[in-house]
């Protein structure tokens, strides 16, 4: 029943905000060109470039320590808002934009707060600030598009992060932090903090070198693509956020996995053959992301399997072999952008993507079996 009702409550919230933001960023699609599309993209991912990079906490570091009773959190916590506020004044005066600093803000304190409330199963809290944080992002997002242009998109948000600012201020501790104590789960720790910088390098790196390398049109059609696949992949998010909590309290849950496995294959059979019929009659304008699509849709699996592993591993704290999965998939898809992505143009970078999810399970079975954990 706890099972239920958990993935209920996250499942329901993710399905929600997904579809809310969705909803946000086709209409918004609608209403400009592929280049113009693209350069929000642009931005947004040097706002999360430096949203990985400046932390030292990520959300699963805070997950896990919640879980687990371990009290490091404040020290971590302290250390991030240090950290962030140092990338965030170096990236005004590089950029001289205000917004892009303020997004890191808002980014870095969701993924921290998110994190704890994971950990500590408060499902409803993560309901609620999850559902404003995303119904906001359509709301505030229209509103700043019609009266300031899709230039100032981002002022929007970043103020969709209010509720998850608020609520970290309120629980960072004032006391006196021990901060040797990190030192006993150091390890851990950085190993966490390096797989974020990977994941960096292939949620928001990648797009700045798209950008760079093949125009901001053609990351204006990718980021669609990208868009349609993370609303398929809706499914695979919420098992990271709610089997990990099973993993850490070492529930039995093979065949809820299974089930899930199933549902993703056919969940890639509709990427395949319905979701490219659709899109020519609603975003006439993005005729580049049908075959694209039918493409990437094959990653739909080997990410569900990837991030099963994760939560397992997790659970056990073997980061080294979570950041070892995800060096492979980084430097798969870096080269397919550089080589095939090069000279096939986004038909090159979808198959890129695939191929680095794939390699990313290869690594995550070849590396658990040659370091086995001993429970």
């Amino acid at each position: 029943m706890n099972r239920i009702k958990g993935l209920t409550t996250i499942g329901t919230t993710d399905i929600l905000g997904l579809a809310t933001t969705t909803v946000f960023w086709f209409l918004l699609a609608t209403l400009i060109d592929p280049g113009e599309y693209g350069t929000i993209f642009y931005f947004l991912s040097i706002a999360g470039i430096v949203s990985y990079v400046a932390p030292l906490g990520t959300n699963y570091v805070n997950t896990v320590f919640s879980a687990k009773r371990i009290k490091l959190i404040g020290e971590l916590n302290l250390i991030s808002v240090i950290t962030t506020a140092i990338g965030s004044i170096l990236l005004l005066i590089v950029t001289q934009r205000f917004d892009i600093s303020l997004l890191v803000f808002g980014m870095v304190f969701y993924n921290l707060t998110i994190g704890k409330m994971l950990g500590e199963k408060k499902f409803n809290l993560y309901a609620i600030t999850n559902l404003f944080q995303k119904s906001t992002t359509l709301i505030f997002g229209f509103i700043f598009f019609f009266l300031f242009g899709f230039e100032n998109i981002l002022y929007a948000l970043a103020l969709t992060y209010l509720l998850h600012i608020i609520i970290f201020f309120k629980e960072l501790e004032i006391r006196k932090y021990n901060l040797s104590e990190l030192k006993l789960k150091s390890h851990f720790i950085l190993s966490n903090y390096s797989n974020n910088i990977v994941t960096m390098l292939s949620g928001q790196m990648d797009k700045l070198v798209i950008g760079i390398l093949l125009g901001l049109t053609v990351l204006g059609n990718f980021s669609l693509a990208m868009q349609v696949i993370t609303a398929m992949m809706i499914l695979p998010s919420i098992i990271t956020k709610y089997l990990i909590t099973e993993d850490l309290y070492k529930i039995k849950n093979n065949d809820f996995k299974i089930k899930i496995t199933i549902f993703s294959i056919i969940l890639t059979a509709l990427g395949i053959f319905l979701i490219p019929e659709i899109i020519p009659h609603i975003l006439p304008k993005y005729l580049d992301v049908v075959e694209p699509i039918r493409i990437m849709s094959l990653a739909i699996l080997p990410a569900t399997y990837s991030r099963i592993q994760i939560s397992k591993l997790l659970s056990q704290e073997r980061g080294s072999i979570i950041l070892g999965g995800s060096l492979v998939y980084v430097v798969i898809l870096f080269v397919g952008i550089f080589s095939i992505g090069n000279s096939m143009g986004i038909i090159g970078l979808a198959i890129s993507l695939v191929l680095s999810q794939i390699s990313q399970v290869i690594a995550h079975s070849i590396l658990n079996r040659k370091f086995p954990h001993n429970d």
